[in-house]
């Protein structure tokens, strides 16, 4: 079997800490299911649209807070294109990165087999068999189907539990957040909270409401209900300089000490936000506001 054509010069690629909205937005970009995922190691596992919607949406995590190393398939299947086939039957999975002298070198799934015509139906038949035989809560191993429903108990305790840890999630990504900037600024944790917060409402002021949404949608989860009061722009009276004097009017700082802060605020933002959303964003903003996310080299 030739599945040379599946090889790819370009991959959709992620890094084990991009977010999961992130990889819903690739998907879409690119009109593909599936993403792969890159750890320090190499590749570090695969994140699917089926694994969005059940570790996702029905785990009830926040796609702007979940990373991907939370919800990817790990210990990834690889191999070259004359075991794919076979992989697929052996490991249950629709998709195999085709790999070349240990290299990443493509992607072939269920649906290229079946297009590729070189698969018998047999062996078709066998590698869906062998994923719908997999075990869940109630479905028992080997079996096609369902074979009974949770009782409420279970689910109103499988759902407490989903929300208790969303909650943990969203505090430890929210406050990861605000020992950076403390980190970057040498201010205590509440007064970098307080910068934070300022800095980013007039940074969406200066951006149109769409724009502003998107980088929002980005951050903490925890910030959100703050920054939904500042979508009334472009307002473009905000300027870097409003913002430094803004930033140290509240926390009391000088001007240098406030152009300190600010650096470190907004190095800190474009560490936890896409780069991809950050030329967004800098595409937007004037010249001498540029600077708050220096391009990097």
């Amino acid at each position: 079997m030739s599945l040379e054509r599946f090889r790819r010069a370009k991959m959709i690629v992620l890094n084990e800490r991009s977010l999961a909205y992130q990889a819903a937005r690739a998907m879409e970009d690119n009109h593909i299911g599936s993403v792969l995922v890159t750890g320090s190691g190499g590749l570090a596992g695969i994140v699917t649209d089926r694994d969005l919607s059940l570790a996702v949406l029905g785990g009830d995590l926040d796609p702007n807070e979940a990373t991907l190393d939370e919800i990817m398939s790990e210990g990834i299947i690889s191999g070259s294109v004359d075991e794919v086939a076979r992989l697929m039957e052996e490991n249950r999975v629709r998709r195999i990165p085709l790999t070349d002298d240990g290299r990443l070198a493509g992607l072939v799934t269920f649906d290229d087999l079946v297009l590729d015509g070189s698969v018998s139906i047999e062996t078709l038949r066998e590698i869906v068999t062998a994923q719908l035989e997999v075990e869940a809560p109630q479905k028992p191993a080997g079996a096609l189907y369902p074979q009974g429903k949770a009782r409420p108990a279970e689910r109103a305790a499988g759902r407490s539990r989903a929300l208790m840890r969303a909650k943990f999630r969203a505090d430890e990504v929210y406050n990861r957040l605000v020992r950076d900037v403390a980190n970057r600024t040498e201010l205590d944790f509440a007064r970098s909270e307080r910068a934070l917060i300022v800095s980013l409402c007039m940074l969406c002021r200066r951006l149109v409401p769409q724009e502003a949404l998107h980088l929002i949608a980005q951050l903490p989860s925890k910030l959100h209900s703050q920054l939904d009061q500042c979508l009334d722009g472009p307002d473009r009276a905000v300027s870097g300089d409003a913002i430094r004097i803004e930033v140290g009017r509240t926390l009391g700082l000088d001007q240098q000490q406030a152009t300190v802060a600010l650096r470190g605020i907004f190095a800190a933002v474009r560490n936890t936000v896409s780069r991809g959303q950050i030329d967004e964003v800098r595409g937007q903003l004037p010249e001498e506001m540029k600077e708050l996310f220096p391009i990097a080299a």
